[in-house]
């Protein structure tokens, strides 16, 4: 019986630290996401509308469980560069005439609709905020100093994530929206608002710890 109870004890030790790695609230994933900006992103000085690249790059986030069906989730993203073009009233476009990097985080809560099974879609809502800098001017911007503001917004996302059977490791893929703008200066004067509010299309290798 003493060796019987010694075995089981031993057992337990074992277990309990593989018990509390599956019960784990964080997960970790790394991705890759395309951010598509709206089409006509705003009139600027009053004769321009400018247009932004869509660009492509990676995004990290980390995730924590609060109960089976909500996760919170920080997405955190690396900087993003984008090109600005501008046409003027009659049509005629004038070039790239600025570019700017952002850092996104973003964070938000999430809903999970089958948090048990292998396929979960999941939907959520959240706050974006996003750091502007690193603008440059040329073309027929050249020699002048942009800045802009950093924005505040809402953000939406709706996905889902395949988790691979009796195992840590899944893939997800999601649709996010994010409301973003910029207040423009051009040396020093206001020259309207980008507006920038992306969809972002973001595909991710998921770890369950």
């Amino acid at each position: 019986m003493r060796t019987l109870a010694l075995c089981f004890a031993m057992a337990s030790l074992v277990s309990a630290p593989m018990a509390a790695m599956a019960e784990s609230p964080w997960t970790v994933k790394i991705g890759v996401s395309q951010i598509n900006p709206k089409s006509s992103n705003g009139l600027l000085a009053g004769a321009y509308e400018s247009d932004v690249s869509s660009e492509i790059g990676l995004t990290p986030a980390i995730e924590y469980k609060f109960a089976p069906n909500i996760v919170g989730e920080v997405l955190l993203a690396i900087p993003f560069k984008h090109d600005v073009t501008l046409t003027n009233k009659v049509g005629v476009s004038q070039g790239k005439a600025a570019s700017f990097k952002h850092l996104p985080p973003t964070f938000t809560a999430k809903y999970l609709f089958t948090p048990a099974a292998a396929f979960s879609p999941y939907v959520g809502l959240g706050l974006n905020y996003t750091l502007v800098y690193d603008e440059e001017t040329q073309g027929i911007l050249t020699g002048t100093k942009l800045k802009g503001k950093d924005s505040f917004g809402l953000a939406a996302t709706v996905g889902f994530e395949y988790r691979v059977p009796n195992s840590q490791w899944g893939v997800a893929a999601d649709l996010r929206y994010a409301k973003i703008k910029s207040d423009l200066t051009l040396n020093g004067g206001d020259i309207g608002t980008l507006t920038v509010d992306p969809m972002v299309l973001g595909v991710s290798a998921v770890y369950h710890y």
